[in-house]
C-alpha cells in the first residue's frame, strides 16, 4: 500500500499533517508553520542549511521566517519538555495566530505529523478559545479531530504545563 500524506482540516481554515503534505499546502497557497527542526526542505536546518548538530547561535537561532508565508521552528522532539523553548513555541503561535487572523489557511506539520505539528495547532486552539476545556478533556477532544496525534512525552508535557497560561496568551499582548 502506498503511504498517503496527512493534510487534514481541523476546525475551518487550520490544518495539521505531516512534511509529505508540504507540496500539496504550498500549492493550495496556505500558510505554513514547520513545527521541526530537521526534516523536508521546509524544516529549520534545511531553511538554514546549516550542518553541525545546533543551529548557529544569530537571529534565527529559535525560528526562521523563510517568507511571508512560511516559518520554520528550532523544534525537536524530545522527552524532555526542559529542551523546548518558550521562545521556540511562542513564534510559531504568534505566527498561526497572524496568519489565521488574516483569514488564511494554514498548515502545521511536523516530519511524521504526530507530535510537533499537531500539539502546537492544539496549543494555538487552546490560544483562540477553540479547546476551552482542561488539558485532558482537551487533548481527548483533539484526538477526535486529529487521531494521528500522538505527541513525544516531552511535547505533551510541555502543552500541558502552559496550558492553563494558553487561554490568556493572545490578549496578554
Amino acid at each position: 500500500m502506498a503511504y498517503k500524506a496527512i493534510l487534514e482540516e481541523i476546525i475551518p481554515r487550520l490544518w495539521v499533517g505531516d512534511e509529505e503534505a508540504v507540496p500539496e499546502a504550498n500549492r493550495r497557497g496556505y500558510s505554513v508553520l514547520a513545527a521541526c527542526k530537521d526534516g523536508s526542505t521546509d524544516c529549520h536546518r534545511a531553511v538554514l542549511g546549516y550542518t553541525t548538530h545546533g543551529a548557529p547561535k544569530d537571529k534565527n537561532y529559535y525560528f526562521v521566517q523563510k517568507d511571508s508565508k512560511h516559518m520554520a521552528l528550532n523544534l525537536i522532539d524530545t522527552e524532555d519538555a526542559a529542551f523546548i523553548p518558550n521562545e521556540v513555541v511562542n513564534a510559531g503561535l504568534n505566527f498561526l495566530k497572524r496568519e489565521y487572523g488574516a483569514g488564511k489557511k494554514v498548515f502545521s506539520h511536523c516530519v511524521a505529523g504526530h507530535s510537533r505539528g499537531p500539539t502546537m495547532a492544539m496549543m494555538f486552539m487552546r490560544a483562540i478559545g477553540e479547546l476551552p476545556h482542561g488539558f485532558a478533556t482537551s487533548e481527548k477532544v483533539f484526538r477526535t479531530l486529529y487521531p494521528h496525534y500522538s505527541p513525544n512525552t516531552g511535547m505533551r508535557a510541555y502543552a500541558r504545563a502552559r496550558w492553563a497560561d494558553l487561554s490568556t496568551f493572545f490578549k496578554e499582548k
